[in-house]
Protein backbone atom coordinates (compact mmCIF):
# COMPACT_ATOMS: atom_id res chain seq x y z
CA UNK A 1 0.00 0.00 0.00
CA UNK A 2 2.63 2.27 0.69
CA UNK A 3 4.75 1.54 -2.28
CA UNK A 4 1.59 1.95 -4.20
CA UNK A 5 0.94 5.45 -2.47
CA UNK A 6 4.85 6.67 -3.20
CA UNK A 7 4.66 5.35 -7.39
CA UNK A 8 1.74 7.26 -7.32
CA UNK A 9 3.13 10.17 -5.70
CA UNK A 10 6.09 10.04 -7.76
CA UNK A 11 4.30 10.12 -10.94
CA UNK A 12 1.74 12.90 -9.62
CA UNK A 13 5.25 14.63 -8.99
CA UNK A 14 6.95 13.54 -12.20
CA UNK A 15 3.49 15.35 -14.51
CA UNK A 16 3.45 18.42 -12.57
CA UNK A 17 7.50 18.90 -13.07
CA UNK A 18 7.35 18.05 -16.86
CA UNK A 19 4.38 20.40 -16.96
CA UNK A 20 6.14 23.04 -15.34
CA UNK A 21 9.21 22.84 -17.25
CA UNK A 22 7.22 22.65 -20.55
CA UNK A 23 5.54 25.81 -19.58
CA UNK A 24 8.59 27.48 -18.67
CA UNK A 25 11.10 26.64 -20.79
CA UNK A 26 9.45 25.26 -24.17
CA UNK A 27 9.08 26.99 -27.40
CA UNK A 28 5.78 27.89 -26.47
CA UNK A 29 6.48 29.42 -22.98
CA UNK A 30 5.34 32.02 -20.98
CA UNK A 31 8.44 34.02 -21.57
CA UNK A 32 8.15 34.13 -25.06
CA UNK A 33 4.40 35.06 -24.53
CA UNK A 34 5.21 38.21 -23.49
CA UNK A 35 7.64 39.12 -25.38
CA UNK A 36 5.62 38.62 -28.34
CA UNK A 37 2.82 41.05 -26.94
CA UNK A 38 5.63 43.44 -26.26
CA UNK A 39 6.44 43.61 -30.07
CA UNK A 40 2.92 43.10 -30.61
CA UNK A 41 2.20 46.54 -29.06
CA UNK A 42 5.35 48.39 -30.27
CA UNK A 43 4.41 47.39 -33.98
CA UNK A 44 0.74 48.15 -33.18
CA UNK A 45 2.41 51.80 -32.08
CA UNK A 46 4.06 51.94 -35.19
CA UNK A 47 0.76 51.29 -36.95
CA UNK A 48 -0.76 54.23 -35.37
CA UNK A 49 1.63 56.38 -36.24
CA UNK A 50 1.88 55.20 -39.74
CA UNK A 51 -1.83 55.44 -40.13
CA UNK A 52 -1.71 59.40 -38.78
CA UNK A 53 0.65 60.22 -41.19
CA UNK A 54 -1.20 58.46 -44.14
CA UNK A 55 -4.33 61.01 -43.00
CA UNK A 56 -2.22 64.01 -43.56
CA UNK A 57 -0.78 63.00 -46.89
CA UNK A 58 -4.28 62.48 -47.57
CA UNK A 59 -5.03 65.44 -46.52
CA UNK A 60 -2.23 67.39 -48.34
CA UNK A 61 -3.16 65.50 -51.68
CA UNK A 62 -6.84 66.90 -51.43
CA UNK A 63 -5.59 69.95 -50.90
CA UNK A 64 -3.39 69.64 -54.16
CA UNK A 65 -5.54 68.37 -56.10
CA UNK A 66 -8.48 70.60 -55.38
CA UNK A 67 -7.34 74.25 -54.76
CA UNK A 68 -4.88 75.82 -57.59
CA UNK A 69 -3.42 78.58 -54.71
CA UNK A 70 -2.29 75.35 -52.52
CA UNK A 71 -1.12 74.12 -56.11
CA UNK A 72 0.80 76.58 -57.15
CA UNK A 73 2.51 77.08 -53.43
CA UNK A 74 3.88 73.73 -53.43
CA UNK A 75 5.37 73.80 -57.10
CA UNK A 76 7.06 77.05 -56.46
CA UNK A 77 8.42 75.86 -52.91
CA UNK A 78 9.16 72.03 -54.47
CA UNK A 79 10.19 72.78 -57.62
CA UNK A 80 11.82 76.21 -57.87
CA UNK A 81 9.08 77.12 -60.41
CA UNK A 82 8.75 80.62 -61.02
CA UNK A 83 6.40 82.35 -63.52
CA UNK A 84 7.48 84.33 -66.29
CA UNK A 85 6.72 88.60 -64.65
CA UNK A 86 7.46 87.04 -61.16
CA UNK A 87 11.19 88.11 -59.78
CA UNK A 88 13.30 85.71 -57.45
CA UNK A 89 15.44 87.12 -54.63
CA UNK A 90 18.33 85.15 -53.85
CA UNK A 91 20.58 85.77 -50.85
CA UNK A 92 24.14 85.28 -50.78
CA UNK A 93 25.14 84.12 -47.08
CA UNK A 94 28.89 83.74 -47.33
CA UNK A 95 30.23 85.39 -43.75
Amino acid sequence: MKLKKNILFFSYFGLFFFLLFEILFSEKSVFRYFNYLRTINVNLEEINKKSEELKILKSYLKNFENIPEFRELVIKDKLFYKKKDEKVVLYDFNF
